[in-house]
């Protein structure tokens, strides 16, 4: 007969880890096939709780084994400000956006830990010490201020509709935002109707998120969004497409986004659906995007605008993927190209180990011999 083994664990740490991926004690039992009068006293006392019990609450909760012997509990993760639409109820983060902000403040680290927080200073010394002297009295959405940002980022409208398709754009629109912002873009799958993206810039290095689970069209926008609330100092979550009009501070950085995609002198008066679709294709924005930029600019009526918005949503088609990505192309997607870079650059000269690094890029080692 198998004996089994029971541990003591860090009762404390259990509790924490439980709250920290956003689930009740109930919640929690019935992930792990438990009656909650069993789970209950090893949140109490720690004490014979059986390995494979404790293997199944790793996994559940995403730690490590050894996290529930530490003896000190440890911080918990900064979330950004909520600046979503949603009721206290709606508004509860689950466990796969709690996941999605712990990995990106486990990334911060890790690029902080390997490019110095010097590097940052450098890097946002220059574009947005730039900003802060000249611009930053004006409201982001201001028309000096989006052709400033087109300035830095080196991508000029024509290089914006010569782009292929919407993912192309998107993947230039992102490494420009980590090559000349030195901003980091990670991407992770999270509920929909929970959040569209969020951003820290309360510390190096600054970071955008963006939901891997909208359309294509939609993360653009919400990389726009994210960075007007960089360019405000705020770190936040955000569903863009979710905007009242007394939340002032995301209908600015909505007109901010808004503005930097499509230019004033981009804008075409048209009440015809097939005609803003014609225009949003070719400026690789979605039609809803732009028609709002119709109605920012008074060149649609409040009626226009509702009919227009009611024909548009009801025709959207919901895209289906792209194939199966290889491990390297998922690491790669939720990561960001810079981050990826920094891990390799590391690995090569000798910083770190091939294990560190495949921690971090969560692929496998002889992935990234091949990278």
């Amino acid at each position: 007969m198998t004996k089994i083994v029971e541990l003591n664990i860090n009762p404390k740490i259990l509790q924490w880890a439980r709250e920290e991926s956003g689930y009740s004690v109930p919640e929690m039992a019935g992930k792990l096939g438990l009656q909650e009068e069993l789970y209950l006293p090893w949140e109490k006392t720690g004490t014979g709780v059986p390995f494979t019990i404790l293997r199944d609450i790793a996994t559940t909760l995403k730690r490590q084994i050894a996290v529930f012997f530490l003896t000190q509990i440890p911080e918990k993760v900064k979330k950004p400000s909520d600046y979503r639409n949603l009721d206290i109820e709606g508004a509860k983060l689950s466990f796969q956006t709690l996941l999605a902000i712990r990995r990106t403040n486990k990334f911060r680290d890790v690029l902080l830990e390997l490019n110095g927080s010097e590097y940052y200073v450098s890097k946002y010394g220059g574009w947005l010490a730039d900003f802060d002297k000249e611009l930053a009295k004006h409201p982001i959405s201001e028309k000096n201020v989006t052709i400033w940002l087109r300035h830095i980022l080196h991508y000029s409208l024509d290089d914006q509709v010569n782009d292929k398709n919407l993912e192309d754009s998107y993947l230039n629109w992102r490494n420009s935002f980590e090559r000349d912002l030195s901003i980091h873009v990670f991407q992770f799958s999270m509920p929909q109707s929970e959040v569209q993206g969020f951003t820290y810039s309360d510390a190096y290095p600054y970071c955008i998120v963006v939901n891997g689970k909208y359309a294509v069209s939609s993360r653009i926008f919400t990389l726009f969004h994210e960075l007007g609330h960089i360019l405000k100092r705020q770190s936040g979550l955000c569903i863009p497409d979710n905007v009242e009009n007394e939340q002032t501070v995301e209908l600015e950085c909505n007109l901010f986004a808004g503005r930097v995609l499509l230019p004033d002198d981009t804008m075409v008066r048209t009440t015809d659906k097939e005609e803003i679709y014609k225009h949003a294709k070719q400026l690789k924005v979605s039609s809803e995007v732009y028609l709002r930029r119709l109605k920012s600019l008074d060149l649609v009526s409040q009626d226009e605008f509702v009919t227009l918005l009611q024909e548009i949503r009801s025709s959207v088609k919901r895209s289906k993927g792209f194939g199966i990505s290889t491990p390297l192309q998922k690491s790669l997607n939720s990561r960001g190209q810079a981050l990826f870079n920094s891990v390799l650059d590391a690995l090569n000269n000798n910083k770190i180990s091939y294990g560190r690094a495949s921690d971090i890029l969560q692929v496998k080692i002889n992935h990234i011999l091949t990278a």
